[in-house]
């Protein structure tokens, strides 16, 4: 049948609307081209700087070979593109931008086309920006929807397109791309959902994740299951419409249920190691941040990646209230060399990258008395001297002072090692007073406690040298070094993170610094070691059993507003902090939380991470 007069026209009237919305696009990627390179307000923008900090990001390594995590910007597991499966690449072309090889940043024709399928489907169908164009919004600007934003947009696009090849731009947005859940990058997302690597996900379970990328919250495979398998068979279908299915395939395919894995743990593995090495790298060799996290460097590490995944999911795991409850910090050494095999300084770096394993300080109570105790051993003291555990009194500054044991119990005449293993505050203070506040004042500061030296006197430094309030604070990784001398035979390590860095073509530029220093006999790290596994056996740390031999002790400051727990076996020392990052007191549904608390996650850590170990005796 001949077409109308009036449906001619209507013909007509439409594509001189198109021509026209088409040279409306033209003019405006021209204004957003002109608006990014001659603006005086963005020039600052170094465009290739920010690409060549991620497409060069140094990457740091474990002490196994195995790479944790890149320094770029958003902490991915940078991913080369021949390391993406070939499928993905081109399904992700196929979804996102389907002319991404044949335009130059902009696709004014896909723009089009996106436009006339929305209005003929009244609902956002197509997307008309290109892959570059997403970049260019994810890497520099933010989500605002407004006629500047859309502007610069095009313009870096463009720019980006003018610098780079097609391979690079692809490379970056797989790896810079949002998948949902705080994750960024491919291989992350492999491993959040999935629990595997890129490289070993099923054609099903990739086409989940290229679906995730145009609304990785609203389609969440944990929020919404039935959206998710909706727009996984949505991507088959456009891959199977585009011959890059064959019907069988996406039959199969299609018939498949979602397998996403339960409880997913991908946590930023290293995030906080990873800002600890860069900030080693800054203080002791001068380098730039720049080019620490964009130098191409090869950084390699003293970390377990084993026992880093184990500390991370066990901080992650504290008491929590309805405000989210207290924060956590973990740090674990090699006893033998102080070689950090662990560092986690909250409980999400995704939501807090404040580390609080070196940066937060606080009193360490109790968890201070091992060092005390190691100083009269010294003095002559036995794990069988008899001492007294009895109400006293001192005076200090002029007012009368009654030391208080925790369980308000006194137990008379009883061996040294039980005092230490039911955590004896009269007996602590007894043994500062008798040995002298200035002979074990230095003693303990050379274990490697940061005390404060002003105005020590026996009369005012007394309660706090002995209950672990005569400093400024200590940090979780101060602490766990200064039990290294107690934990290998009286030699005292300085933590370290790295064994080398490499540059981008393999040449050493530098090698870490492992040192050691006799500061306590042997002997005496011996019996201090024998007393705290009684703590553990049966004393105040016995919810810290980690079902071997091991030497621990729990450590609660005043007012309960901190808890710790610092111990040892063989193979592994580590040290747990619990604490608000308000410093109020800690209280989980009106329970109060305390160094029982922290040795029993202690203890939940040391049981996992060891199980690759062979039990061993001290």
């Amino acid at each position: 049948m001949p077409r109308t007069k009036r449906s001619k026209r209507r013909v007509s009237s439409f594509n001189l609307w198109i021509r026209w919305l088409f040279v409306f696009l033209i003019i405006l990627g021209l204004a957003g081209t002109i608006l990014v390179l001659y603006n005086p307000f963005i020039e600052e923008i170094d465009l290739h700087t920010l690409l060549q900090a991620n497409l060069r990001a140094s990457k740091i390594i474990d002490h196994n070979g195995e790479e944790i995590v890149t320094l770029s910007p958003s902490r991915v597991i940078w991913t080369p593109l021949e390391k993406i499966p070939l499928f993905l690449r081109r399904a992700v072309i196929i979804v996102e931008d389907r002319r991404y090889y044949e335009h130059k940043g902009v696709d004014f024709k896909g723009i089009i086309r996106a436009f006339y399928y929305n209005i003929l489907y009244r609902q956002r169908v197509q997307g008309g920006s290109t892959i570059t164009q997403q970049l260019a919004k994810n890497l520099l600007l933010s989500n605002k929807k407004t006629i500047s934003r859309k502007l610069l947009e095009i313009g870096y696009a463009v720019e980006i397109e003018r610098k780079y090849n097609k391979d690079e731009i692809l490379e970056f947005y797989l790896n810079d791309i949002y998948f949902g859940h705080g994750v960024y990058g491919i291989e992350g997302a492999a491993r959040f959902y999935f629990a595997r690597s890129i490289w070993e996900l099923t054609l099903d379970e990739q086409a989940l994740l290229i679906g995730l990328i145009r609304g990785p919250e609203i389609y969440s495979p944990y929020r919404y299951p039935e959206r998710a398998l909706e727009r996984r068979n949505l991507v088959l279908s456009t891959l199977y419409n585009q011959r890059f299915l064959s019907q069988k395939e996406y039959e199969q395919l299609t018939a498949k249920p979602l397998e996403v894995q339960e409880n997913p743990t991908y946590l930023s593995r290293g995030g906080y190691f990873a800002d600890y090495i860069e900030e080693a790298l800054r203080d002791e060799y001068g380098w730039s941040s720049r080019y620490i996290r964009a130098g191409g460097l090869r950084i390699y590490t003293t970390l377990d990646s084993f026992i880093q995944r184990i500390a991370e999911e066990t901080v992650a795991s504290l008491p929590q209230d309805e405000n989210g409850g207290p924060q956590g910090a973990l740090v674990a050494l090699n006893p033998k060399n102080g070689e950090i095999l662990a560092m986690v300084g909250g409980k999400n770096y995704r939501f807090s990258r404040y580390n609080r394993a070196v940066r937060v300080r606080r009193q360490i109570g109790s968890a201070i008395k091992p060092l005390i105790f190691a100083a009269a051993v010294e003095a002559g003291f036995t794990t069988e001297t008899k001492v007294v555990d009895e109400p006293v009194t001192y005076m200090i500054n002029g007012k009368p002072w009654s030391p208080q044991n925790f369980d308000a119990k006194y137990r008379g005449v009883i061996p040294l090692r039980e005092a230490l293993a039911w955590s004896v505050n009269t007996v602590a203070v007894r043994l500062v007073d008798e040995l002298g506040v200035k002979q074990v004042f230095p003693f303990v500061k050379r274990m490697g406690l940061p005390l404060v030296e002003k105005g020590v006197r026996n009369d005012q430094a007394l309660a706090p040298l002995a209950l672990g309030g005569l400093t400024e604070g200590v940090t979780p990784l101060e602490l766990c070094g200064a039990f290294t001398p107690l934990a290998n035979q009286g030699l005292k390590s300085k933590p370290v993170g790295i064994i080398r860095v490499e540059d981008s073509k393999g040449r050493l530029l530098r090698r870490g610094s492992f040192r050691q220093e006799a500061v306590i006999l042997a002997e005496t790290a011996r019996m201090v070691t024998a007393m705290m596994q009684e703590v553990i056996t049966y004393g105040t740390g016995i919810r810290a059993n980690p079902g071997r031999p091991a030497a621990g002790k729990t450590g609660t400051s005043n007012e309960n507003t901190d808890a710790w727990f610092v111990g040892y076996t063989p193979d592994l020392l580590a040290v747990i902090w619990i604490g608000n990052d308000d410093r109020s007191p800690l209280r989980i549904d009106g329970q109060i939380i305390g160094g029982g608390t922290a040795a029993e996650y202690w203890g939940s850590f040391m049981r996992r991470a060891l199980v690759r170990n062979t039990v061993k005796e001290f």
